[in-house]
């Protein structure tokens, strides 16, 4: 409609566009400078929490049992805190009978949990020419790209609390294993595992999830996050199978179920799939994975995976560890940039495996190990001290434009008075990808 409108108006020779500009320094000729970004702010604080996986299916205000609480504070600027009341469960006896009640009321346990909020910034940039070309649909593909990047921010950052920040973090290993470096080949994740994160959530006390069902039930429930490959070895499992038949939960209203895998033991799993574009795969924080991009000989040291500097090909794995290319383990030491490990002297060839070429292309895993994330409710707070704002900026007398935005955020893994996450747990499985896939 745009496009048509201003073409028409154009031919029109009767008729000037001299009015309406993106000047808002000029008194009376704002009118798009004001309309556009008000039109695009909110539908791009929209898409991006949509697009989001721990987005607005997760989110509750103080006291909701949901996983992820929120809160809005305008007052709030960079660097400053806004500060969240938490719950605990009940624990009083009650009584029973005709005891009196006065005198013996249990207490709600509240505590208040501090969250210190401040700047995330992106932008595009495009000049005169592109968008003369483009007929002002600019706008509107800068709103959806930069609602990309609000959505994997919020995922990334919240990912990268949950398994990276938060080394208290309870583990459970999958099978027999009795750590990570014990994961093998008859260690993928399955309905066992769901019944031991479970279990292990209700053990630390870990807040049940409040669902409200479409017929008014209320359902406690956990939730569970796997990658794709954890997915895939799963639905071989027969009690799964057999758990999706019995269910039926399938089309139940109730947003937290949106884009759920199923729902098993009163677990609802969701999967978190990989970030892949050709041969520069990111894998997810779940299952990290990079390709080389050079040949490898048998002494080779320091595997690269990339070379463009913006992108952080290695952003998923963490600061040490051991990596698996083909069939040969090596351990790293660090990762010296954003697409390039540091292999430790001797690292080659570890854990009886034998130091071999690789090619170009080949893929790079954590050993095949997985992670999972079992979650209750409070598991993180968000807050927004700014929701995600439109900036512009001009060069060259307004021929160069950039498109941008800017918020101020911040979220945070919910820690009890140890200093120890209490509603959410990890656990890591062996995931092998099928074939060559």
């Amino acid at each position: 409609m745009w496009k048509y409108l201003f073409n028409l108006l154009r031919n029109n020779r009767g008729v000037t566009l001299s009015m309406h500009t993106y000047d808002a320094g000029v008194a009376g000729t704002g009118e798009f400078d004001k309309a556009v970004p008000e039109f695009w702010s909110k539908r791009l604080f929209d898409d991006g929490m949509r697009k989001a996986f721990w987005g607005a299916k997760f989110e509750g205000r103080e006291g909701s049992s949901k996983p992820i609480i929120t809160k809005d504070d305008f007052t709030k600027g960079p660097g400053d805190i806004i500060h969240f009341q938490v719950m605990s469960q009940l624990i009083s006896s009650g009584v029973t009978g005709e005891t009196i009640l006065e005198g013996s009321e249990d207490k709600l346990s509240m505590g208040q949990f501090d969250l210190t909020v401040d700047w995330i910034r992106n932008a595009v940039a495009f000049t005169e020419n592109l968008e003369r070309r483009v007929n002002f649909s600019i706008v509107q593909v800068a709103r959806q790209r930069l609602s990309n990047w609000v959505a994997r921010h919020i995922d990334g950052s919240m990912f990268i609390q949950l398994i990276t920040t938060e080394t208290d973090a309870e583990v459970l290993y999958a099978g027999d294993a009795a750590n990570e470096a014990a994961l093998g080949v008859n260690d993928t994740f399955g309905t066992e595992e769901i019944d031991r994160i479970k279990l292990a959530l209700q053990r630390k006390g870990a807040i049940p999830i409040s669902t409200k069902m479409s017929n008014g039930e209320e359902l406690d429930t956990y939730g569970i996050v796997i990658s794709e490959l954890d997915e895939y070895w799963l639905k071989g499992d027969p009690v799964w199978q057999q758990a999706q038949r019995d269910a039926g939960i399938r089309g139940e209203t109730n947003r937290i179920f949106t884009g759920a895998l199923g729902i098993c033991n009163g677990c609802i799993l969701y999967v978190h799939r990989s970030v892949k574009s050709g041969l520069n795969v990111q894998g997810s924080p779940l299952r990290p994975e990079a390709r080389l991009s050079a040949d490898m000989t048998d002494i080779s040291t320091n595997p690269t995976v990339g070379s463009n500097t913006k992108a952080n090909y290695l952003r998923f794995f963490p600061t040490e560890g051991t990596l698996r290319i083909d069939n040969e383990e090596m351990t790293y030491t660090a990762k010296a940039n954003s697409y390039t490990f540091t292999v430790a002297l001797g690292g080659r060839g570890a854990n009886g495996t034998t130091a071999a070429a690789h090619t170009a292309g080949a893929l790079i895993t954590l050993r095949n190990v997985s992670t999972q994330i079992g979650f209750g409710a409070e598991v993180a707070v968000r807050g927004w001290g700014m929701k995600p704002t439109p900036i512009t900026q001009t060069y060259d007398y307004g021929f160069e434009n950039g498109i941008g935005v800017k918020a101020i955020f911040g979220q945070v893994a919910v820690k009890d008075t140890n200093s120890v996450p209490k509603n959410y747990l990890l656990a890591k499985s062996y995931a092998k990808n099928p074939g060559t896939i």
